[in-house]
Protein backbone atom coordinates (compact mmCIF):
# COMPACT_ATOMS: atom_id res chain seq x y z
CA UNK A 1 0.00 0.00 0.00
CA UNK A 2 1.44 3.21 -1.20
CA UNK A 3 1.96 6.33 1.37
CA UNK A 4 -0.18 8.54 -0.01
CA UNK A 5 -3.07 5.82 -0.12
CA UNK A 6 -2.76 5.20 3.47
CA UNK A 7 -2.45 8.90 4.30
CA UNK A 8 -6.46 9.60 2.94
CA UNK A 9 -7.92 7.48 5.66
CA UNK A 10 -6.23 9.14 8.47
CA UNK A 11 -6.88 12.50 7.18
CA UNK A 12 -10.52 11.24 6.53
CA UNK A 13 -10.31 10.18 9.76
CA UNK A 14 -9.35 14.09 11.37
CA UNK A 15 -11.86 15.88 9.68
CA UNK A 16 -14.34 13.18 10.96
CA UNK A 17 -13.06 14.09 14.49
CA UNK A 18 -13.18 17.90 13.87
CA UNK A 19 -16.28 17.86 12.86
CA UNK A 20 -17.82 15.94 15.52
CA UNK A 21 -16.10 18.56 17.70
CA UNK A 22 -17.89 21.07 16.35
CA UNK A 23 -20.64 19.17 16.17
CA UNK A 24 -20.49 18.57 20.14
CA UNK A 25 -19.43 22.26 21.01
CA UNK A 26 -22.73 23.50 19.28
CA UNK A 27 -24.46 21.44 21.43
CA UNK A 28 -22.86 21.84 24.66
CA UNK A 29 -23.56 25.54 23.70
CA UNK A 30 -26.60 25.30 22.35
CA UNK A 31 -28.27 24.34 25.66
CA UNK A 32 -27.29 27.31 27.82
CA UNK A 33 -27.29 29.53 24.50
CA UNK A 34 -30.35 29.06 22.37
CA UNK A 35 -29.51 31.59 19.84
CA UNK A 36 -25.96 30.78 19.45
CA UNK A 37 -26.66 29.20 15.89
CA UNK A 38 -28.28 32.38 14.34
CA UNK A 39 -24.97 34.57 15.76
CA UNK A 40 -22.89 32.24 14.13
CA UNK A 41 -25.15 32.61 10.86
CA UNK A 42 -25.34 36.44 11.57
CA UNK A 43 -21.55 36.56 11.73
CA UNK A 44 -21.42 34.71 8.29
CA UNK A 45 -23.64 36.88 6.49
CA UNK A 46 -22.55 40.22 7.86
CA UNK A 47 -18.69 39.39 6.48
CA UNK A 48 -20.15 38.34 3.37
CA UNK A 49 -22.46 41.36 2.82
CA UNK A 50 -18.74 43.37 3.86
CA UNK A 51 -16.99 41.35 0.96
CA UNK A 52 -19.71 42.49 -1.58
CA UNK A 53 -19.41 46.29 -0.52
CA UNK A 54 -15.65 45.72 -0.80
CA UNK A 55 -15.13 44.27 -4.25
CA UNK A 56 -17.88 47.12 -5.55
CA UNK A 57 -15.88 50.22 -3.68
CA UNK A 58 -12.45 48.30 -4.66
CA UNK A 59 -13.68 46.92 -8.17
CA UNK A 60 -11.79 44.00 -7.42
CA UNK A 61 -13.08 40.98 -8.44
CA UNK A 62 -15.38 39.55 -6.21
CA UNK A 63 -14.77 35.67 -5.93
CA UNK A 64 -11.88 37.07 -3.97
CA UNK A 65 -13.51 39.46 -1.60
CA UNK A 66 -16.06 36.57 -1.22
CA UNK A 67 -13.46 34.00 -0.26
CA UNK A 68 -11.96 36.30 2.26
CA UNK A 69 -15.07 36.98 3.73
CA UNK A 70 -16.17 33.26 4.18
CA UNK A 71 -12.72 32.51 5.37
CA UNK A 72 -12.76 35.05 8.01
CA UNK A 73 -16.27 34.35 8.88
CA UNK A 74 -15.43 31.13 9.52
CA UNK A 75 -12.62 31.98 11.81
CA UNK A 76 -14.93 34.31 13.41
CA UNK A 77 -17.35 32.01 14.00
CA UNK A 78 -14.87 29.38 15.75
CA UNK A 79 -13.67 31.84 18.32
CA UNK A 80 -17.42 32.99 19.39
CA UNK A 81 -18.18 29.25 19.25
CA UNK A 82 -15.04 28.30 21.31
CA UNK A 83 -15.97 31.06 24.15
CA UNK A 84 -19.57 30.07 24.16
CA UNK A 85 -18.89 26.19 24.62
CA UNK A 86 -16.61 27.15 27.64
CA UNK A 87 -18.88 29.32 29.38
CA UNK A 88 -21.79 26.64 28.63
CA UNK A 89 -19.54 23.95 29.84
CA UNK A 90 -19.18 25.43 33.51
CA UNK A 91 -22.84 26.72 33.65
CA UNK A 92 -23.70 22.86 33.04
CA UNK A 93 -21.47 21.39 35.53
CA UNK A 94 -21.81 24.21 38.30
CA UNK A 95 -23.14 22.69 41.74
CA UNK A 96 -21.61 19.11 40.90
CA UNK A 97 -19.19 18.48 43.47
CA UNK A 98 -15.57 19.11 42.10
CA UNK A 99 -16.49 21.25 39.32
CA UNK A 100 -13.86 23.66 40.38
CA UNK A 101 -10.97 22.08 39.68
CA UNK A 102 -12.36 21.78 35.91
CA UNK A 103 -11.70 25.46 35.81
CA UNK A 104 -8.43 25.20 37.69
CA UNK A 105 -7.27 23.05 35.46
CA UNK A 106 -7.56 25.58 32.63
CA UNK A 107 -5.97 27.92 34.97
CA UNK A 108 -2.54 28.52 32.35
CA UNK A 109 1.02 28.98 32.99
CA UNK A 110 1.82 30.27 35.76
CA UNK A 111 -0.14 28.74 38.01
CA UNK A 112 0.56 25.51 40.29
CA UNK A 113 -3.01 23.84 40.75
CA UNK A 114 -3.02 20.79 43.08
CA UNK A 115 -4.66 17.53 42.11
CA UNK A 116 -6.35 17.17 44.83
CA UNK A 117 -8.18 19.38 47.36
CA UNK A 118 -6.66 20.12 50.82
CA UNK A 119 -9.77 19.87 53.33
CA UNK A 120 -13.18 18.78 52.28
CA UNK A 121 -16.83 18.02 54.56
CA UNK A 122 -17.80 14.61 52.80
CA UNK A 123 -21.12 15.69 55.10
CA UNK A 124 -21.96 18.59 52.82
CA UNK A 125 -19.70 17.56 50.00
CA UNK A 126 -17.36 20.58 50.39
CA UNK A 127 -14.26 21.09 48.89
CA UNK A 128 -11.27 23.71 49.30
CA UNK A 129 -8.42 23.81 46.37
CA UNK A 130 -5.11 25.44 46.60
CA UNK A 131 -2.88 26.66 43.59
CA UNK A 132 0.14 29.06 44.03
CA UNK A 133 0.62 31.51 41.30
CA UNK A 134 1.85 35.01 41.37
CA UNK A 135 -0.37 36.71 43.65
CA UNK A 136 0.97 34.04 46.33
CA UNK A 137 -1.37 30.93 47.69
CA UNK A 138 -5.29 30.96 46.58
CA UNK A 139 -7.34 29.09 48.12
CA UNK A 140 -10.57 28.32 46.48
CA UNK A 141 -13.80 26.90 48.92
CA UNK A 142 -16.28 25.27 46.87
CA UNK A 143 -19.66 25.02 48.58
CA UNK A 144 -21.78 27.15 51.05
CA UNK A 145 -19.85 29.55 52.78
CA UNK A 146 -21.05 28.71 56.05
CA UNK A 147 -19.92 25.25 55.75
CA UNK A 148 -16.54 26.10 53.95
CA UNK A 149 -15.31 28.86 56.28
CA UNK A 150 -14.28 26.65 59.34
CA UNK A 151 -12.03 24.78 56.47
CA UNK A 152 -10.85 27.68 54.99
CA UNK A 153 -9.27 29.16 58.46
CA UNK A 154 -7.77 25.71 59.22
CA UNK A 155 -5.94 26.09 56.05
CA UNK A 156 -4.86 29.55 56.76
CA UNK A 157 -3.67 28.73 60.05
CA UNK A 158 -1.14 26.21 58.51
CA UNK A 159 -0.01 28.44 55.83
CA UNK A 160 0.60 31.41 58.06
CA UNK A 161 2.74 28.82 60.27
CA UNK A 162 4.55 27.34 58.02
CA UNK A 163 4.88 30.39 54.93
CA UNK A 164 4.16 33.56 56.96
CA UNK A 165 5.74 35.67 53.95
CA UNK A 166 3.54 34.63 51.25
CA UNK A 167 0.29 36.32 50.65
CA UNK A 168 -2.95 34.31 51.11
CA UNK A 169 -6.27 34.74 48.82
CA UNK A 170 -9.26 33.17 49.37
CA UNK A 171 -12.29 32.97 46.70
CA UNK A 172 -15.41 31.35 47.47
CA UNK A 173 -16.86 29.40 44.46
CA UNK A 174 -20.80 29.15 44.38
CA UNK A 175 -24.18 30.73 43.70
CA UNK A 176 -25.01 32.63 47.01
CA UNK A 177 -25.23 36.20 47.14
CA UNK A 178 -21.12 37.73 47.69
CA UNK A 179 -19.86 34.12 45.97
CA UNK A 180 -18.29 33.95 42.55
CA UNK A 181 -20.12 32.17 39.66
CA UNK A 182 -17.50 29.21 38.63
CA UNK A 183 -18.01 30.74 34.95
CA UNK A 184 -16.11 34.27 36.62
CA UNK A 185 -14.09 31.88 38.23
CA UNK A 186 -10.66 32.46 35.61
CA UNK A 187 -11.48 36.33 35.85
CA UNK A 188 -11.41 36.21 39.50
CA UNK A 189 -7.86 34.80 39.66
CA UNK A 190 -6.77 37.31 37.19
CA UNK A 191 -7.92 39.88 39.28
CA UNK A 192 -5.93 39.10 42.01
CA UNK A 193 -3.37 41.58 43.17
CA UNK A 194 -0.03 41.32 43.08
CA UNK A 195 1.26 44.25 45.24
CA UNK A 196 3.01 45.09 47.06
CA UNK A 197 4.57 40.70 47.04
CA UNK A 198 4.65 39.05 43.10
CA UNK A 199 5.80 35.99 42.63
CA UNK A 200 8.46 34.85 40.57
CA UNK A 201 8.33 32.08 38.37
CA UNK A 202 11.09 30.85 41.31
CA UNK A 203 9.25 31.37 44.19
CA UNK A 204 6.58 29.70 42.67
CA UNK A 205 8.27 26.53 42.02
CA UNK A 206 9.63 26.86 45.94
CA UNK A 207 5.77 27.33 47.58
CA UNK A 208 4.69 24.43 45.60
CA UNK A 209 6.99 22.36 46.12
CA UNK A 210 7.23 22.83 50.18
CA UNK A 211 3.28 22.89 50.00
CA UNK A 212 3.49 19.54 47.80
CA UNK A 213 5.77 17.47 50.97
CA UNK A 214 3.01 19.07 53.34
CA UNK A 215 0.47 17.36 51.05
CA UNK A 216 2.11 14.00 51.02
CA UNK A 217 2.48 14.04 55.06
CA UNK A 218 -1.83 14.29 55.35
CA UNK A 219 -4.10 11.95 55.37
CA UNK A 220 -5.13 10.25 51.91
CA UNK A 221 -8.81 11.15 50.51
CA UNK A 222 -11.26 8.92 51.01
CA UNK A 223 -12.27 7.19 48.02
CA UNK A 224 -16.00 7.68 48.08
CA UNK A 225 -15.11 11.73 48.27
CA UNK A 226 -12.31 11.44 45.38
CA UNK A 227 -13.00 14.34 43.44
CA UNK A 228 -11.12 12.83 40.54
CA UNK A 229 -14.41 10.55 40.95
CA UNK A 230 -16.89 13.01 41.41
CA UNK A 231 -16.85 14.51 37.78
CA UNK A 232 -20.06 15.28 35.80
CA UNK A 233 -21.23 13.47 33.01
CA UNK A 234 -19.52 14.54 30.52
CA UNK A 235 -21.03 12.04 27.34
CA UNK A 236 -24.55 13.90 28.64
CA UNK A 237 -23.09 17.23 28.36
CA UNK A 238 -21.90 16.55 25.39
CA UNK A 239 -25.40 15.12 24.28
CA UNK A 240 -25.11 11.84 23.95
Amino acid sequence: MSTAQSAQPKKKRRLAQVAQNVKDSYTISRRSYPWIGWALLGILVALVALAVALSAVTSQALWYWLLMGVLLALMADMVVLSLATRRASYMQIEGHPGAVKAVLDQAGRGWYVESDPVAFSPKGQDFVWRLVGRPGIVLVAEGAPGRTQRLVEDEKKVLRRILSTVPVHVISVGTAEGQTRLIHLERELRRLPTKPTKLTNTEIDRVAKRLSSLSSKGLPIPKYMDPNNIRPDRRAIRGH
